[in-house]
């Protein structure tokens, strides 16, 4: 599964368009009044504005051999790191993968991740080049169990890394993740940040074609093989 496009919102968009085309340097292919969007690798991503708070987490797929090139980058370009005990980084031994954490301007929280099991690699020094494609979105509801069990049904998702729990499920394949958790469960990695519904639409490849609004949550799904 791939995460072609990612529709966001913000309530600061210019500092938002600042982030992700300077900070984060990824290509600014698009830019309105009230949006804009990135190129993040394969995924095209846009921030809309809006006046409501929102809050998400999404993860960037880099390749497998940058993961400790990509940490120095950030610190280079002077964007913290979000911590759980201290640490800057956490080992995912169930999808044998590694990630990092840091903030954008409206506090969602970001993920650099190398998953060993993909073989990507690229030489040099990482950039923002190096981000292959956006893997990862979260999706906080009421009840994880049922729209797990929908996701499975209607675009052939199956839980990736784990069984489907009460409170998280991952579902998705090793290229890419709708991340199903409950309502009020802390993001990692500081376990402060509780997951809360914000809107979100998203284009998926790879699953069986199909299109889903999920009322009365505001997330809308596009899904063609």
């Amino acid at each position: 599964m791939h995460i072609q496009e990612l529709v966001l919102y913000t309530s600061s968009l210019a500092s938002q368009k600042q982030f992700y085309s300077q900070a984060l340097g990824l290509s600014l292919v698009d830019e309105r009044p009230d949006s804009f969007t990135v190129q993040a690798g394969l995924t095209r991503l846009s921030f809309h504005e809006t006046k409501q708070n929102v809050l998400y987490h999404i993860a960037f797929t880099i390749p497998r051999n940058k993961f400790a090139r990509a940490k120095d980058w950030l610190v280079r370009q002077q964007i913290p790191f979000l911590r759980k005990d201290g640490e800057d980084e956490i080992f995912f031994d169930n999808i044998n993968a590694r990630s990092c954490y840091f903030p954008d301007p409206d506090n969602n929280i970001l993920e650099f991740i190398v998953h060993y099991n993909l073989a990507r690699e690229t030489d040099g020094d990482f950039s923002p080049a190096d981000v292959l494609h956006v893997s990862e979105i979260g999706l906080p509801v009421e009840d994880v169990p049922a729209l797990a069990t929908k996701f499975e049904e209607t675009l052939g998702l199956k839980p990736y890394g784990g069984p489907v729990s009460e409170g998280f499920a991952f579902m998705g394949d090793i290229t890419g993740q709708l991340v199903v958790t409950k309502i009020g469960r802390p993001w990692l990695p500081t376990l402060t940040v509780p997951a809360a519904p914000s809107p979100v639409q998203v284009t998926l490849s790879g699953t069986r074609k199909q299109w889903l609004d999920l009322a009365p949550y505001p997330y809308i799904l596009t899904a063609h093989q």
